[in-house]
C-alpha cells in the first residue's frame, strides 16, 4: 500500500511542481492580460447597455438573425 501510495502521489506532486513554476513564470502576463479582457469585456457591458437603451438591439437582432444559417435559429428556438 505504501508503494501504491508512493507510485500515485509522485507524478501528481511533479505534475503540481512543474505547473506552479511555469504560472510563476507566466504570472505577469497572465495579469496584464485579464486587466486587458477586464477591460475591453466592460467596454462589451456598456455598448450593450447603450444598444438596448437606444433600442438598436432589435435591428442587431433582426441582422444577425437574417444573418445566421437556418439550421442554427432553429437550433436555438426550438428549445
Amino acid at each position: 500500500m505504501l508503494l501504491f501510495g508512493l507510485g500515485a502521489a509522485l507524478p501528481l506532486l511533479l505534475l503540481g511542481t512543474l505547473s506552479r513554476e511555469v504560472l510563476l513564470r507566466w504570472r505577469d502576463r497572465m495579469i496584464g492580460l485579464g486587466q486587458g479582457l477586464k477591460v475591453a469585456l466592460g467596454a462589451i457591458l456598456v455598448a450593450t447597455g447603450l444598444m438596448i437603451a437606444t433600442g438598436y438591439d432589435k435591428a442587431a437582432e433582426t441582422v444577425l438573425v437574417n444573418t445566421l444559417p437556418s439550421w442554427l435559429t432553429n437550433l436555438t428556438t426550438c428549445f
